[in-house]
């Protein structure tokens, strides 16, 4: 008791303020227990709860006391009285001032029970408590007396809570918180009924928390306070806490339910109790349901299902709580349940009685509310697993869609049944989707397939009629019904596929009982609303991923598979027949409301994306209906158009499902479908979004997700795509496929930037363009990975596609800086780095595309790979003669035995198949130490140097010592060896036993790789190769191929020099091929040409100067005759190559005269720090523009461009052209810093103007880029010819018998077969320079010919079936002859076709290719151009039929158009009627499906078409190659060498002849070098016209020079002169002998008499006369050209007397008139026209001297024009022009001229001294004279003077210069020579004519064919020039045959603008020191002081002899013998 006492103490010691069972003290009024701060709780900081919860414990221990002083009731006596008395004081002022003390105090109430209990024994603690509840009874009871006086003593409306005083108010508190006074019913009546009801006179009582009270009175008979309870309960805004449900709800609740327990049922009680406890459990928290509710003695779950069957009020509350209970925790339900189950539950329910009564009564006297007695049931469906839910489901749905749907219940009654049992059908439907498939999804389905499916569509019957608003929740519900099992019967389908899949059987039959729901809905469908349309298309759209099993795949579980197969070909039939039969049906109003519903629209999209081709085409015709359209393309372009946002959407949708399945069957519908879109969306003629700002929010996201799900999609599709080829789909449908995927992936990625920029401008406040790419690129870079794995595929057209792709990609995602994936870049570099020896990912890539991979991904990381060259393979260095001579089917040559007196080291030491795997694995052991050490150290170097050292022993010591490592290595090796070998043949086993092919572990898995190695699509990586030949071209797999064995002929000499003999002093010169890298070898042929655009479109075109803008004057520098390095070399050829494309374009804009355009932007984009716009052009309006690749075109805001400097302009190159069926997309690249870039916004127009094409400035700049990687580097940047070889007597005199040719022709022919490097001939006019090419050809290709048994049969070389794409070094090595101009490769080509002669003398035809376009070309030799020989072999023309068909077809589609659209006319009109008008819709529905059927039948011709357009261009790029592959002779321009077929074609060019190479500048003689040449022989004559050059800067810097003149300024000694001429007669050729030739070009034999002529006997019309003309120039109308009518007068007068006086002679096409300028021609051509007719052309041939070179005519008239009192001669000073003029003639050449003016030119001089000193000279009355017969001028009896008769007293030739004189006498030819030698020249009397037939023949020499076969021909067409010369607005093409007159334009030497550098005075360039020329007069200088150009003394450099001195004689072949292999072909009569 004292403990007690001191208890009690500290209590009374408290301030009066504290609180002793709460926190709170004096006036604090705060929360601290957690219910009474549920509010703040989640906002209360850490510090805050732990304050607040160190109060709640201090007042848990005041609290504890109190309760520990309590126990002072227990003792009696007076001692105690006292405390007593105390405490209950206490107890009464805590009590009264504070309800939480009062909650908490009686709440402690069980807390001072338990601490009792742990002390006594029951029954003393139940004494104690009694007493401590009477004291508590008795404290409430006075308080609610004392609260009942004083309500009592106010009147009624004054009576509140508030009025009872605290003690009342308190007391009532108290009391609804004291479980005791609340249980003891007499005290409630006693005490609390009636202040209670007082209280509430006005205002009802609301407590804001629960009490014990509240739920003692939920369960109460008394009326007030049950009501009251109801009332607050139900008021109260929270769930039960934990602590409140523990005080004031359990005790209480688990005591009502003892009253309605079966065994104790309290009947009356059973309304009141449920009713109580469905308020109760509505207040519970889930946890507070599983953790107390569950844990009460009784199980309230259980007990409410004893009770369903008893006929009580209770129901209603009962079913409620089952409804809460499982809506709040389900798992606790069925947990509670125990062994009961969801049907036993369910049928218990609906049996009740009541529920039975309901719905049975049709006369409510109140609300029945049956919705809530069945809203049990959706929660109920919800809660059972979905395993388990079949069964109740039958229950459920038996009794709602039946039994209660009986006539006995009423509609109410059977309409809420009826709704409650589709919702719950509905949901069971949802519950078991997760599933996937198995049982119970089939019995589910099975369930509503048998017994239900009948009348949920009859409650949909009729639904077509209604409008939207209409239609009714039931309907709607049936309509989701049949929506979701069609969806789950179809996901049970791919679940059903997916198992078969894995585990290839299935647990579960797969009925087809479930396809009633099929039936049964379909067949419901009627035109009109389309809601149940809708359903039922959205509910199948899953069958999209589904496809059937392959046969392959089928024999793994052929039963199941089979089955399956079955089923979902029987799916198919009704969507086909009965769905989509039935859509076709609506009319286009009602399928455009159908596809405006969102699900709708994505239903039938997946169906049109469906890869089974009924149902696709039968959707087809669906939409073709909806649109009006007929055909595939334009459907979808209406659907964009009309339903944007719906349409992307829908197609996302489809793709993303297509994507995700990783599925074959729809990809190949895909990749159509997706390129029409995409084709509507980004066309540059008609697509969406060139015309359609998308700005709104939904068309942007559409949009944005249509891209992803595209390249999502193209990922899947290139990741299965190798699997799919494993499953026995067909090979020639795979690579079909793969090619359509390629093209689709590329095409898709050329639309990002319009996809970007239309994204960039709708978003244009969210980011910039960058990130907008970022964005986009993000999905092609998730499938770069997947697109780099095609690289390894076998089809050479996916191959090229695959690395353009690829590079493309890498350089895209540069420039918005994303990087690759690790892993893809290692993968590329891998596949870059292999090589046949170390193949670390097996391809079939050539070279080329190696390096074009390398070249991107190196752009892409920013950083160079580092490849080890030695480990590429070696390069085959087999030569022309090598390949010819290897007769094998190979374009490779094979090593030819080794020649006697090499020693083959290497074979001893290499003498089997182990040792060669010895020495690898020792080469590789030494790389790998060399790798490992170098850099590392100090010692690295010393290492190097060692290594060095090794590699340069002697063959025979390095044998020794590998030797030596052998025998150590022996044992070890061996053992590896055989271990390696036991490896190898058990895997070898295990495949044969499993079959072969990548990831076949697991045999029979379906859909594993079961292929065999090579039938894959792809090589795979372990296939088993030593050369890539064995790869098979074919794209699955391979023809069998025999097996070459390679003969190892290691090439060493005993000096240690691999491949080499030792030097033979005076040999032929050899060029050491070097071994390139892929990067090395596509930088040579495909080298950057962006640097030089970035120049040129930096220009300002207005820019005026002779310098380009911005260029600095000392970065030009002149031409040096030798250079040390590439570099140097490149410093000086660029600019000075810049400067002359800046000249182009100045002249092209003063003569502009193209035609400006409209340019209108359809897209822009940035690419490679360009800008890149696109602008349509039609074909008609090109053929007018001429506009191609590699044009520059002005761009302006100005209409007229070129007139207006200050608008907006910029220049722009034409990067690209695609070519469209309407039009051409033209692609405009331009910088992006110009004026006019920031006006180049989407459809904005600008103008634009062509200035020029730079397409051969490139090919030249690519070709300087490239020199540095030619194996003819050095001897080109040093211009180094090779040497002269001394032939034997008897070689020259071999060849001289061979091809019928001089001395001079045979040794030159000698030297270029022998020599390397290069061969300079010089070919003087008429010296049978193409003849010496022919025959050079015939030596080169002696081997390749000269199996044939036949001489006269064309060869057919060695194929390559037009399949050359190479993963080796298989290139074909042929020869390429070049030239200038087009004209000039015509001449030899007409020469070659003719055929050429072997070494031994037999005459062969050639395989020529001549490569140009075809408008630039001779018609004579069309035959032979790529383009006819190509459309040939592919048989062009061979499609007529197939074209006739597909018109037909288009026409009798127009036919049912037109009467369909009849029958639509009449039916609208209203006219028909009853069965009329269902004869006439029956019929519109027969016209529309055949006019569907056309339509498919038209997109299948387009899909053709397309696919047509890409085997096209496949097969030309065969019948190329084979082209290339079966010719012997490759002819073309220099320029048009570059042309970028030769990148793309496997071929190599180890050959190269240059003709007329003397006439182009350097930069174009290095373009057909760059394809591995290493022999180059150059044909031309320095002494004739040089290169056009339109800079008079750049010739200043000798740009003009070209390099044959270069070589020959360093080594003249080394050219081969052909020193005889046999063209002019004598009279003729002596002046330009003597004077530019230095005497040495010598007359061919009789030429005297072979060019004897009628005219001759008159000394007017002599073979060489120079007619005085007095009249003077004057300026042509227009330009700066000269004209001179009195030559004109003279020409004509000329030309009638030739022509009057000699009629007999047949005179077309034998006539010339040439004159040097532009304008004098064309007046000649105007006066001779008018006077003659236009006839007059087909006479005479009229043209520039410029033109005229490498021509000749029988008669030449040279009209000089040149005449005044005054001046120079202009850029007739030019000898080199004067040389080509005078030379061109063969029996007749009149000069035309005003002696005085011309004598004022040194060279000109001379020849006007010259004719009067010959007698030659004609002046006075010209025009008098030419009207005299030419009789009346007798010839002089005189001998006619030849270069030999004319000596040293002829005073005019002397001039300044001393020219050597021919040996007075030159010893004739011995007998056995041939005999057009030149000899002296006797006197010249005519010779007696020869017969007929021979008058215009002379043995030995070679004439053109026009010379033998005149023909008419257009003057202006006539002339090829040199590629570099262009017409007035461009710049050179490579093949444009375009008149050189329209080059050279000049009107004095103060104007000079030739290709000469002439000064200001006129006079011929004097070259100094090593820049000088060969030592004549063409680099004497000129003028008054006619200084000597040669030596100081004035004397001429004396020419060694062309005669070699004697050698031995050389060893005669033996001629092989005709090869077996190769069969002789029948003689072609020759032409």
């Amino acid at each position: 008791m004292a403990e007690i006492v001191e208890k009690l103490e500290d209590l009374k010691r408290l301030d009066e303020s504290v609180h002793w069972f709460c926190p709170r003290a004096f006036d604090d009024y705060g929360c601290y227990f957690d219910e009474d701060c549920l509010d703040i709780l989640k906002t209360e900081t850490e510090q805050e709860k732990k304050a607040r919860q160190e109060k709640v414990k201090e007042a848990e221990n005041r609290r504890d006391d109190a309760l520990a002083a309590c126990r002072i009731l227990a003792y009696d006596g007076t001692d105690a009285d006292g405390y007593k008395e105390v405490l209950k004081e206490g107890l009464a002022r805590q009590l009264t001032r504070c309800e939480v003390c009062v909650r908490e105090y009686h709440r402690s109430r069980s807390l001072l029970q338990l601490s009792l209990v742990a002390v006594y024994d029951g029954e003393e603690v139940r004494e104690f408590l009694d007493k401590f509840d009477r004291m508590n009874i008795l404290r409430i009871g006075h308080g609610l007396d004392s609260m009942t006086e004083s309500l009592m003593d106010l009147p009624p409306d004054k009576r509140s809570i508030t009025a009872a005083g605290d003690v009342g108010m308190y007391a009532l508190f108290e009391a609804l918180n004291c479980g005791p006074f609340l249980q003891d019913e007499e005290a409630l009546q006693q005490y609390f009924d009636k202040p209670f009801r007082l209280v509430q006179t006005k205002k009802k009582i609301k407590l804001p928390n629960y009490t014990p009270g509240m739920t003692v009175f939920l369960f109460s008979r008394n009326e007030l306070r049950l009501s009251w309870a109801l009332r607050n309960f139900a008021g109260v805004k929270r769930p039960l806490t934990t602590t409140e449900f523990e005080h004031a709800v359990k005790p209480y609740l688990e005591s009502a339910m003892g009253r309605v327990n079966v065994l104790s049922l309290q009947y009356e009680f059973l309304a009141t109790f449920w009713k109580g406890a469905r308020l109760i459990i509505s207040k519970l928290p889930k946890d507070l349901i599983t953790n107390q509710l569950r844990s009460m003695e009784g199980n309230i779950y259980t007990l409410a299902l004893e009770l369903f069957q008893i006929d009580s009020a209770h129901f209603s509350d009962m079913v409620a709580c089952y409804q809460m209970l499982l809506e709040l925790s389900s798992s606790d339900f069925w947990g509670a349940m125990g062994g009961i189950n969801g049907q036993h539950v369910a049928e218990t329910i609906l049996r009740s009685p009541v529920l039975d009564r309901m719905l049975k009564i049709t006369n409510e006297s109140e609300p029945l509310n049956l919705e809530e007695k069945f809203g049990w049931a959706l929660p109920f469906v919800r809660s059972i697993n979905a395993a388990n839910l079949v069964p109740p489901m039958r229950a459920l749905l038996d009794q709602l869609l039946h039994k209660f749907q009986g006539e006995e219940y009423s509609k109410y009654g059977s309409s809420v049944c009826w709704s409650t049992g589709l919702e719950c059908l509905l949901e069971a439907v949802r519950r078991v989707k997760p599933l996937g498939g198995g049982p119970v999804v089939i019995h589910l389905i099975e369930v509503v397939a048998k017994d239900h499916i009948g009348v949920i569509m009859q409650e949909i019957d009729g639904i077509e009629k209604k409008e939207e608003m209409a239609i009714e929740k039931t309907e709607q519900l049936a309509l989701d019904i049949v929506e979701s099992v069609l969806a789950l019967d179809v996901q049970s389908l791919a679940h059903g596929r997916e198992l078969l899949l894995k585990t290839k059987s299935l647990q579960y039959e797969i009925g087809l009982s479930s396809l009633d729901v099929w039936k049964f809905t379909m067949r419901t469908l009627k035109p009109g609303h389309a809601a149940l349309a809708a359903a039922v298309i959205s509910g199948i759209s899953g069958l999209l991923p589904l496809e059937r099993f392959t046969k392959r795949q089928t024999q793994q579980a052929p039963k199941q598979t089979e089955a399956w197969n079955f089923a979902l070909n029987r799916t198919f039939n009704y969507v086909q027949g009965d769905l989509l039969e039935r859509l076709d049906h609506f009319t286009p109003e009602q399928l455009v409301e159908l596809y405006q519903e969102q699900k709708a629209a994505r239903g039938l999209m997946s169906l049109l994306f469906s890869g089974e081709q009924r149902v696709h085409q039968a959707t087809l015709d669906v939409f073709k209906n909806l649109s009006g359209e007929d055909n595939r393309r334009d459907s979808m372009m209406h659907l964009i158009q009309v339903f944007f946002t719906t349409t992307l959407s829908a197609i996302s949708n489809a793709q993303s499902a297509i994507g995700k399945a990783g599925i074959f069957a729809p990809s190949s519908i895909f990749l159509k479908l997706s390129t029409d879109v995409l084709s509507c969306l980004c066309d540059s003629q008609d697509g969406v979004l060139r015309s359609k700002n998308v700005l709104d929010e939904p068309e942007v996201k559409a949009l944005e997700v249509f891209w992803e799900t595209t390249w999502t999609t193209l990922e899947s599709v290139f990741r299965n795509t190798e699997p799919w080829s494993n499953l026995g789909y067909d090979k020639q449908m795979m690579q079909d496929f793969c090619r359509e995927t390629m093209d689709f992936a590329d095409y898709v990625f050329d639309q990002y930037s319009i996809i970007a920029n239309t994204l960039q401008f709708a978003q244009r406040g969210s980011g910039n363009a960058k990130k907008v790419g970022q964005a986009l690129l993000e999905f092609p870079t998730n499938a770069f990975i997947h697109i780099t794995k095609w690289l390894r595929l076998r089809d050479e057209y996916l191959i090229s596609k695959a690395v353009g792709l690829t590079s493309k990609i890498l350089i895209r995602l540069q420039e918005v800086g994303i990087e690759i994936d690790k892993k893809a870049s290692q993968y590329i570099e891998q596949i870059v780095t292999s090589t046949e020896k170390i193949a670390k990912v097996k391809t079939k890539l050539s070279m080329n595309q190696k390096a074009e991979l390398q070249r991107a991904l190196e752009k892409h990381l920013g950083e160079s790979l580092i490849i080890d060259v030695d480990a590429l393979p070696p390069k085959k260095q087999g030569t022309l003669t090598g390949w010819a001579a290897s007769g094998s089917g190979r374009s490779t040559p094979v090593p030819s035995a080794k020649p006697k007196g090499v020693i083959d080291v290497d074979a001893w030491s290499v003498r089997s198949d182990s040792d060669r795997e010895k020495k690898r694995l020792a080469d590789e052991h030494d790389k790998a130490y060399a790798d490992l050490i170098a850099g590392a150290s100090k010692g690295s170097e010393a290492y190097r140097q060692m290594q060095a050292k090794k590699a340069a022993m002697p063959a025979t010591v390095k044998a020794a010592q590998k030797h030596q490592d052998d025998q150590k290595n022996f044992l070890v090796k061996r053992k590896q060896e055989k271990e390696a070998a036991e490896k190898r043949k058990a895997e070898a086993l295990a495949r044969q036993k499993l079959g072969a092919g990548s990831g076949v572990a697991g045999l029979g898995d379906m859909g594993k790789d079961h292929s065999l190695k090579g039938q894959n699509v792809m090589v795979s990586s372990d296939e088993e190769s030593d050369d890539d030949d064995d790869l098979d071209d074919d794209l699955f797999g391979g023809k069998n191929k025999l097996e070459r064995k390679k003969i190892e002929r290691p090439n060493v000499n005993p000096n240690g020099a691999l491949g080499l003999r030792p030097e033979v002093k005076k040999g032929p010169v050899r060029i050491q091929r070097t071994n390139r890298s892929l990067k090395d070898m596509r930088a040579r042929l495909a080298p950057d040409l962006q640097p030089l655009h970035k120049v040129i479109l930096k220009w300002d075109f207005f820019h005026n100067g002779d310098y380009p803008p911005g260029a600095s004057e000392h970065i030009f520098r002149p031409v040096a005759n030798a250079y040390q390095d590439p570099t140097t070399y490149q410093e000086t050829f660029e600019p000075l190559l810049t400067l002359e494309a800046w000249q182009g374009m100045i002249k092209s804009r003063e003569e502009n005269t193209a035609k400006p355009y409209e340019v209108k932007v359809t897209n822009r984009s940035n690419v490679d720090n360009f800008i890149e716009f696109s602008s349509l052009i039609g074909h008609t309006e090109n053929r007018e523009l001429s506009l191609q690749e590699g044009d520059i075109i002005l761009l302006s805001k100005a209409r007229k461009p070129s007139e207006d400097s200050t608008a907006p302009h910029c220049l722009a190159r034409i990067c690209k052209m695609k070519r469209q069926k309407a039009h051409l997309e033209v692609v405009y690249q331009l910088m992006p810093n110009t004026s006019l870039a920031p006006s180049l916004t989407m459809q904005a127009v600008v103008f634009g103007l062509k200035i020029s094409t730079i397409t051969p400035l490139e090919r030249e700049y690519g070709a300087l880029q490239g020199l540095q990687y030619y194996d003819l580097c050095q001897q080109i940047i040093k211009a180094a010819p090779s040497r002269r070889i001394n032939f034997s007597e008897k070689q020259i005199a071999a060849f001289q018998d061979v091809y019928n040719v001089n001395r001079a022709q045979s040794e030159a022919i000698n030297a270029a077969l022998e020599n390397e490097g290069f061969s300079l001939i010089q070919g003087p006019p008429g010296s049978g320079k193409t003849k010496t090419i022919v025959a050079i050809v015939g030596g080169l290709l002696s081997q390749a010919l000269g199996s044939s048994s036949n001489g006269a049969t064309r060869i057919s070389m060695p194929r390559a079936n037009g399949n050359q794409n190479a993963g080796g070094d298989a290139t074909a090595k042929k020869l390429l002859v070049c030239a200038p101009s087009n004209a000039a490769v015509d001449e030899i080509v007409m020469r070659l076709m003719e055929g050429v002669k072997t070494r031994s003398g037999r005459h062969h035809m050639l395989n020529l290719v001549r490569i140009g376009r075809s408008d630039a070309i001779n018609t004579q030799v069309k035959e032979v151009t790529m383009d006819e020989l190509v459309a040939k072999r592919l048989g062009v023309n061979g499609n007529d039929d197939s074209r006739a068909r597909n018109a037909e077809l288009f026409k009798e589609h127009e036919r049912v158009s037109g009467t369909l659209r009849e029958l639509y006319q009449k039916r609208d009109g209203g006219e028909p009627k009853g069965k009329e008008l269902t004869n006439l819709e029956n019929e519109i529905v027969s016209v529309r499906k055949r006019k569907n059927e056309l339509g498919v039948r038209i997109d299948n011709v387009k899909d053709q078409e397309r696919n047509a357009g890409r085997e096209a261009e496949l097969n030309r790029k065969r019948a190329q190659q084979a082209v290339l592959d079966e010719a012997h002779v490759i002819c073309a321009t220099l320029s048009g060498s570059g042309h970028d077929m030769f990148q793309a074609l496997n071929i190599e060019f180890e050959t190269v002849i240059i003709d007329e190479a003397a006439q182009c500048v350097e930069m174009s003689s290095l373009i057909p070098l760059k394809y591995g040449c290493v022999k180059c022989i150059m044909v031309g004559d320095p002494k004739q016209l040089p290169p056009t050059v339109f800079s008079k800067e750049a010739a200043k810097f000798q740009y003009e020079q070209s390099l044959f003149v270069r070589m020959q300024n360093n080594f003249a000694d080394e050219v081969h002169l052909l020193d005889t001429q046999y063209r002019m007669h004598p009279e003729i050729s002596v002046f330009p002998s003597r004077t530019f030739y230095d005497g040495l070009l010598k007359d061919g034999e009789g030429m005297a008499g072979l060019r004897q002529r009628p005219w001759h006997a008159s000394a007017l019309l002599a073979p060489y006369r120079f007619f005085d003309v007095q009249g003077q120039h004057q300026s042509a109308p227009k330009g700066h050209s000269l004209i001179n009518i009195a030559e004109i007068e003279i020409a004509m007068a000329l030309f009638e007397r030739l022509t009057g006086d000699f009629s007999n002679f047949e005179f077309k096409g034998q006539i010339g008139i040439i004159t040097p300028y532009k304008s004098q021609l064309r007046m000649l051509k105007d006066r001779f026209s008018q006077r003659f007719g236009n006839g007059i052309f087909d006479v005479v041939e009229f043209n520039t001297t410029d033109a005229f070179q490498g021509r000749e005519s029988e008669i030449i008239i040279f009209s000089c024009v040149r005449a005044s009192p005054a001046g120079g001669i202009g850029f007739l000073q030019d000898i080199r022009r004067m040389n080509v003029g005078l030379t061109r003639a063969k029996a007749s050449l009149w000069v035309l001229g005003n002696s005085e003016s011309l004598m004022r030119g040194q060279f000109w001089k001379k020849l006007v001294e010259d004719a009067k000193a010959r007698d030659a000279y004609t002046t006075g009355d010209l025009m008098g004279m030419l009207r005299k017969p030419s009789s009346a001028f007798p010839a002089s009896t005189a001998m006619t003077q030849s270069m030999y008769d004319v000596g040293s007293h002829v005073s005019q030739m002397q001039g300044g210069n001393n020219h050597r004189a021919a040996p007075a006498n030159v010893p004739r030819r011995p007998s056995g020579e041939a005999p057009n030698t030149a000899v002296p020249r006797k006197p010249a009397t005519p010779a007696p004519p020869k017969a007929a037939q021979d008058t215009e023949k002379m043995e030995g020499v070679r004439y053109r064919f026009e010379d033998r076969v005149p023909k008419k021909r257009q003057a202006a067409s006539e002339a090829g020039s040199d590629s570099r010369k262009s017409n007035s607005h461009s710049h050179p093409s490579a093949d444009n045959n375009t008149p050189a007159d329209e080059d050279v334009e000049m009107e004095d030497a103060e104007s000079a603008a030739s290709g000469t550098a002439t000064p200001h005075s006129g006079a011929v360039p004097s070259l100094d020191g090593a820049r000088s020329r060969a030592e004549t007069p063409l680099s004497a200088a000129s003028g008054g002081e006619e200084k000597a150009a040669n030596r100081a003394d004035g004397s001429v450099k004396p020419r060694p002899a062309n005669v070699a001195p004697a050698v031995p004689p050389a060893m005669l072949k033996k001629r092989p013998a005709a090869s077996p292999f190769i069969p002789a072909k029948k003689t072609k009569p020759r032409r």
